[in-house]
């Protein structure tokens, strides 16, 4: 897989999305209190996401 920044090819970072699991400690209604660990990533960045350029904030070229 490999992402391409449609207005300069040498910007090389990018946002998109990734599930991960987490342990969190929460209160007694189950809202997160803090971030314990990460423990795994679940599905990670897939070439289907959107990718955006953190330069520039337009959407990347993504092949699989």
């Amino acid at each position: 897989m490999k992402a391409t920044c449609p207005n300069d090819p040498t910007h090389k970072r990018f946002t998109t999305v990734a599930h991960v699991m987490e342990l969190w400690e929460v209160d007694e209604t189950g809202d997160c209190v803090e971030v314990i660990e990460q423990l795994q990533t679940s599905f990670p960045p897939d070439a289907g996401n959107i990718w955006t350029c953190i330069d520039c904030d337009v959407q990347a070229k993504v092949e699989s």
